[in-house]
């Protein structure tokens, strides 16, 4: 199995959301306006007095927020919290602070509320949390153990995050810290999976399982906990490290939480059998979940069963839920049945995502393979009025599905040129266009175009210097071209296989063959292979050169290039 799976579900669990342990005592959410003035309550069991000179700052802050001029706000509470000793000022700053996901603000703020309200405890939860996700995880620890002393949970685990970038010194006083914390409140669940958390990350295995133990036997069904658990056992090698987790769901059947996580990375280890059972159970008490659908559907179209996931993903498009991904499967299947229609319809209607430029390379497949160029030609079209910000992509996919056609994707190139005189992509195609139809003047202007544009573009630097080593002798104009390409891309194996072989060209055999072995240990294509096998062979090393036409052959037995090589030189391969 593999150990990492688990990490995703798992950190997002423990580091994920809230920093604090939810409480009666917690901030306005961060999802609606700040309150109006006259809608705070202050904490406070007396009114203070407000000096003359914060007066009108004050006003003017409460102005600013009424005509949600926040920013403004924000910063004249700031200023007035840091001057004023009343908690209430600091208060309603932080609070608009986290309304604006002002993070380093709120940082500020929950430290100076702590040091207003000692004894408020989540005044330190906050402190420690806004530290944390601010990167201050050794200065959030005091406020965690403050937190812990006013009788206020806190997530500790979450200071844990980005544990193994730390500096030695940063790990040294977190891990005093967290151990310290459990050995202190031994029965508190936040600490149990913090020190188990900090021992796994450490490498400390038997430790970490010996520490979260405790917490399982309290909290049977703990999400969290038991995945910890699943996870140290992964790390050891267990042999059945999903046997609790399958206990805990079975024991407690309507834990959907935990069910989900179960079904999960049932998946991420392929077991796909049980985790679609899985995912059958959390889709009948919530069959309207997009999530749990679309996992669902994907399973069900890696299990081939087709029928289940066409119906899964028409209810998701039904349901206006992740759309493109959707109907890119549906073209999958549709096309899997030989409903080519069908298919290129579900394609077309896959808009900007990742799965779009496969889908549009799909349906210009099911049309080349069924209809004529004028077809590949109007659907691009058409895609590209419903799709104008990728309409460059259009284009080059129009290109390379019109190559069967002569003259077609020259064509379309130029189209797209017209549309587009400055691409990169576009000319660069047009040019390996023009290289493979035998028209090198054109391709060599393609390329300088780019060139004139960015005369240190490396990739055309070295297609063009290639191209001129095997179609001219201008060998010492070509070594130029490359040499360049190599200074601004050092180690490039494609690069250093084009040196190599313009140098056989002038008939440095000494440093081409160097090159091209480094090329070779990077990268053993088949046509560096054929390159370095030749000058092998005209230095007198025939054996080796055999070996590693060979090699080459193995991973492509009809190489063009290999194959011609080898009959150019006479050379026998038994």
């Amino acid at each position: 199995m593999n150990a990492q799976k688990l990490l995703v579900a798992l950190f997002a669990l423990i580091m994920g959301g809230c920093v604090t342990v939810p409480s009666d005592r917690s901030s306005t959410s961060m999802e609606s306006p700040p309150p109006a003035a006259d809608q705070i309550v202050s904490v406070e069991p007396r009114e203070r007095p407000i000096p003359p000179e914060s007066l009108m700052p004050l006003l003017e802050a409460e102005f600013a927020l009424r005509y949600h001029k926040y920013e403004r706000g924000l910063k004249i509470l700031a200023d007035q919290s840091a001057s004023l000793t009343d908690p209430a000022v600091t208060r309603r700053a932080l609070r608009l602070a986290e309304f604006l996901k002002d993070a380093e603000q709120a940082a500020a703020l929950s430290v100076r509320l702590v040091e207003l309200a000692p004894a408020d405890g989540a005044a330190a939860a906050a402190a420690s949390g806004w530290l944390t996700r601010t990167g201050q995880p050794v200065a959030a620890l005091q406020y965690i153990k403050l937190a812990y002393e006013l009788d206020q949970p806190v997530n500790v685990a979450a200071v844990l995050g980005n544990y193994k970038k730390l500096d030695k010194a940063s790990r040294a006083a977190i891990a005093d810290a967290i151990v310290a914390i459990a050995e202190n409140w031994p029965e508190d669940n936040e600490a149990a999976i913090a020190a188990s958390l900090l021992a796994r990350l450490n490498g400390e295995l038997e430790l970490a399982a010996r520490l979260i133990e405790p917490l399982l036997n309290r909290m049977l069904d703990d999400t969290r906990a038991i995945l910890l658990w699943t996870q140290i056992m992964l790390d050891t090698g267990d042999d059945d490290p999903l046997r609790r987790l399958a206990e805990t769901v079975k024991d407690y059947p309507d834990n959907q939480e935990l069910r989900l996580q179960y079904a999960r990375l049932l998946g991420s280890e392929r077991d796909y059998p049980g985790a679609r059972t899985q995912f059958e159970i959390l889709l009948e008490k919530d069959p309207n979940n997009t999530e749990l659908l679309i996992t669902a559907a994907l399973l069900d179209f890696e299990l081939g069963r087709y029928d289940a996931a066409l119906e899964r993903f028409r209810r998701l498009i039904s349901l206006g839920e992740d759309l493109d991904e959707a109907n890119y499967y549906v073209g999958r299947i549709e096309a899997l049945r030989d409903r080519y229609p069908e298919a290129i319809k579900a394609f077309s209607a896959v808009g900007p995502s990742r799965e779009f430029r496969d889908a549009k390379a799909r349906a210009a497949q099911l049309l080349a393979d069924t209809a004529f160029a004028s077809d590949i030609r109007e659907f691009f079209s058409a895609q590209r009025q419903d799709y104008p910000g990728n309409a460059e992509q259009l284009f080059l996919l129009e290109a390379n599905a019109l190559r069967d056609w002569t003259g077609e994707s020259l064509k379309a190139y130029d189209r797209g040129l017209t549309a587009f005189p400055r691409s990169f992509s576009l000319l660069y195609g047009r040019a390996m266009t023009h290289e493979a139809e035998g028209q090198l003047g054109a391709m060599e202007e393609d390329l300088r175009s780019i060139l004139a544009q960015d005369p240190d573009h490396a990739a055309t630097l070295n297609a063009l210097g290639y191209t001129l080593t095997n179609h001219t002798r201008r060998y010492e104009e070509a070594a130029d071209l490359i040499e360049r390409a190599l200074a601004l891309s050092p180690g490039d194996p494609a690069i250093l296989d084009s040196l190599g072989w313009v140098y056989y060209k002038l008939g440095e055999l000494a440093q081409s063959e160097a090159l091209l072995r480094q090329a070779h240990r990077s990268f053993p294509d088949p046509e560096v292979s054929a390159h370095l096998g030749e000058v092998l062979w005209i230095q007198g090393k025939q054996v080796e050169a055999r070996d590693i036409w060979r090699d080459g052959l193995s991973k492509a037995p009809d190489h063009s290039i290999i194959l011609e090589a080898v009959e150019r030189l006479g050379a026998d391969l038994p």
